[in-house]
């Protein structure tokens, strides 16, 4: 039998093998650690000079096309499908497949994948088929200066519908919201082509951030392996930058903070648009604390540096992309697990017309596939591993913006705030 897709994933994320106390203890001193191993023989910034890597594939080739024409094919059929099963499939999350494809395939599995394949929206994505049938270069790959502003608005609008809207699977909301980012996405594409596009898409932005500490990367029409994180230290700061990873980062916290036994006495037996009005409290609560604490990191470095470099707090929102991953995987591994496999199921029959394409339309969902302590494990590794890489990002990038590269006291903020939450984190996780 189906199950109903949750917007925080499936069933509790199980037991830890630690305390919240000692687990809390052992990711802060984690984090402190790998600092001070890091600035004890990490002098000069390496990342913004680190090469490319090795050529593994030349995007031009015979393959290279083949490969982009069948990940273009895939990306139009996802998110067609999506939209016609909003329109044409009973508003019911038991047979309508339109809300795994949107939360579990767009959210979970393209952006996280993109951590460790590269910028797999970049290959799939329909709206870069567009750009190449307007008037703008379909190879056009130059620098920009457009604002993330409003990918990170669109993006909020998402998670508010995912995490505070009191019927995020419904056919309507979801049709809407297909409707509103294909068209913004789609339209510019076709007048302002690929740079426009990998500013103003918000999934698009948000792969191509991700995608930048994965060790596979594109570059001058070739794949590349090269090694990880290096990316995160070569892209330009861009104006709203530090808004959308907060809007990314915000939206996790309030992820597990509505799953905690607090927030449920909070929300009671409340339903509908009360339901709504409080999860939208908590979630704006969720994202403006986490923006305070950046701010304040942020402000506390530049005062301790005398540093009034506008594009300062944008370059060091880079640090915080790999928390945002690692958040991600904490969050919806369950989702990813259990729900995937619903949607393997439903691909054999995706407009409820009675077929078995794929074989798969009358097996059931494994819940013992993976066990809840495994689940957990992850979790925590996936919290724990993030901060670690921001630490390594954040330490890089502090090197080569701040002007007293060798006053350490600098990047202090930085590690008490990464080193927290830390600690936040898993203490939320394993209070769900």
């Amino acid at each position: 039998m189906a199950t109903p897709v949750y917007a925080h994933g499936v069933g509790p994320p199980g037991e830890l093998p630690m305390s919240v106390a000692t687990l809390g203890l052992v990711a802060a001193a984690a984090v402190l650690i790998s600092f001070a191993a890091l600035v004890s023989g990490w002098r000069e910034p390496r990342f913004p000079t680190a090469n490319s890597g090795r050529v593994l594939v030349n995007l031009g080739s015979g393959v290279g096309r083949v490969g982009l024409i069948l990940g273009r094919s895939l990306g139009l059929i996802t998110v067609g499908l999506a939209l016609t099963a909003c329109f044409v499939v009973a508003d019911d999350t038991l047979v309508n497949i339109a809300p795994r494809i949107v939360f579990v395939t767009l959210w979970v599995f393209i952006p996280i994948g993109s951590a460790f394949l590269g910028d797999l929206w970049r290959w799939l994505s329909p709206f870069e088929l567009l750009a190449c049938l307007g008037k703008r270069r379909c190879d056009e790959d130059s620098d920009n200066e457009w604002s993330l502003y409003p990918a990170a608005g669109l993006l909020a609008g998402f998670l508010w519908l995912e995490l505070a809207y009191h019927r995020p699977a419904g056919r309507t909301p979801l049709a809407l919201m297909l409707i509103i980012w294909t068209a913004w996405s789609g339209i510019g594409a076709l007048l302002k082509g690929r740079v426009w596009l990998r500013s103003h898409d918000p999934l698009a932005v948000f792969c191509r951030l991700v995608a930048a500490m994965s060790p596979i990367h594109v570059s001058g029409g070739s794949l590349y392996i090269r090694q990880p994180l290096v990316g995160l230290g070569q892209l330009a700061p861009q104006v709203g930058l530090s808004a959308l990873v907060l809007v990314v980062l915000g939206g996790t916290s309030f992820d597990g903070l509505s799953r905690t036994g607090w927030w449920a006495d909070i929300i009671g037996n409340r339903q509908g648009w009360d339901a709504t009005a409080f999860n939208t409290m908590g979630l704006l609560f969720s994202m403006s604390l986490i923006t305070a604490l950046f701010l304040g990191c942020v402000r506390g470095m530049q005062r301790k540096d005398g540093n009034e470099n506008p594009d300062f707090e944008d370059g060091i929102a880079l640090s915080l992309v790999p928390v945002a991953v690692g958040y991600a995987i904490a969050h919806y591994v369950g989702m990813g697990i259990f729900e995937g496999q619903q949607l393997l199921i439903q691909l054999s029959d995706p407009l409820d017309r009675g077929w078995n394409l794929f074989g798969t339309a009358n097996e059931y969902v494994n819940y013992r596939l993976v066990g809840p302590t495994v689940i957990a494990v992850v979790q925590a590794l996936g919290i724990v591993g993030g901060h670690f890489a921001g630490v390594v990002v954040g330490h890089d990038r502090a090197l080569a913006t701040l002007r007293r590269k060798d006053d350490l006291s600098s990047q202090v903020p930085l590690v008490l705030l990464l080193a927290s939450l830390t600690a936040i984190a898993l203490i939320l996780l394993v209070e769900a």
